[in-house]
């Protein structure tokens, strides 16, 4: 009975060395943590902009396109992309510098990707602006789109 006990301890023992290994690290960051929060409350409609009739074409949004709550963190605007299986909208500040006074921009050569005109990180818009290329090494922050497809409303919330 006593050889039982000791083997038990050893087994709980390894248990929690292995979870100790297994836990998230240090490292694991949400985006939430690199951009702030920000109330957002935006509703457009597809009527209004028939670019986002096309499918993988977007459009972004400032202060003076009708929010009645923040644009983004900063008011760096936020980006409405429709993928086909609905929208995606995805603030427009870049992850590596949150306070840059700029916003991504879309790139000349493929308007699928954003580009942060100071550090030239690129984001793919299609994909929830996922980063494409650093040195930024996070994604953009979405926001939670809902769309009536009667009305053509899309609201853009968190």
């Amino acid at each position: 009975m006593k050889s039982r006990q000791s083997n038990l301890h050893y087994f709980f023992l390894f248990i929690l060395i292995l979870t100790s290994f297994s836990s998230c690290s240090k490292d694991s960051t949400n985006i939430n943590e690199i951009v702030p929060y920000t109330r957002i409350n935006f509703q457009t409609n597809r009527i209004w902009h028939q670019e986002l009739e096309k499918i993988g074409t977007g459009i972004y949004f400032d202060s003076e396109d009708g929010f009645n709550s923040s644009a983004g963190y900063g008011n760096h605007g936020i980006y409405i992309v429709n993928t086909g299986d609905g929208f995606i909208a995805m603030d427009a500040t870049c992850t590596l510098d949150v306070n840059s006074e700029e916003h991504i921009e879309v790139s000349k050569e493929n308007d699928l990707l954003g580009i942060c005109p100071i550090c030239e990180s690129e984001f793919v818009f299609l994909s929830g602006g996922q980063i494409h290329k650093g040195p930024a090494k996070y994604s953009l922050r979405n926001y939670k789109v809902i769309y009536n497809s009667e009305t053509k409303e899309i609201r853009v919330t968190n």
